[in-house]
């Protein structure tokens, strides 16, 4: 099962907060250096991104979006070899991203999410995009993170 947690802008509306920590994210310049969060975004992921200011923003943000989810999804099935491409088709998105001037952030960690029933500690892909180029960004992110089962399957 991987649990999609989804987010547009302020966090503080659709996750629980207990506890906060802030987050050290990383700017992501190929897909190769989005690998660890790929294998953590198996069990869950976030990805949060500002508001598209117009079309081609909303695009590129959309197929980012789809091709990390894709990528995760099917990354225990692939073939080094395919991983390989796997990877290269980030860094596709990510110029995509890089050319509306919008930039990827990336953390692979473990946090507790807890589901309707109960909660449990499994690895998190935490993305942002945004305007930021910096090579280090930072988000306060709840303790714990709650899924809401009843959201259905969000696209990104």
């Amino acid at each position: 099962m991987i649990a999609d947690i989804v987010a547009r802008g302020d966090l503080s509306g659709e996750l629980s907060i207990s506890s906060s920590q802030i987050v050290e994210l990383h700017l992501a310049e190929t897909g190769t250096e989005l690998r660890p969060a790929v294998e953590a975004a198996q069990y869950a992921r976030l990805i949060s991104h500002d508001p598209p200011a117009n079309a081609a923003e909303e695009q590129a943000v959309a197929r980012f979006a789809d091709a990390f989810a894709a990528c995760a999804e099917s990354w225990e099935e692939l073939e080094p070899i395919r991983r390989s491409g796997a990877l290269a088709g980030l860094s596709a998105a990510l110029e995509a991203l890089e050319r509306c001037r919008l930039f990827v952030h990336w953390a692979a960690l473990e946090r507790r999410i807890a589901g309707s029933s109960s909660a449990v500690n499994m690895p998190l892909a935490l993305l942002t995009i945004g305007r930021t180029s910096l090579p280090i960004a930072h988000m306060e992110l709840p303790g714990e993170l709650e899924v809401d089962p009843r959201r259905g399957s969000p696209t990104h």
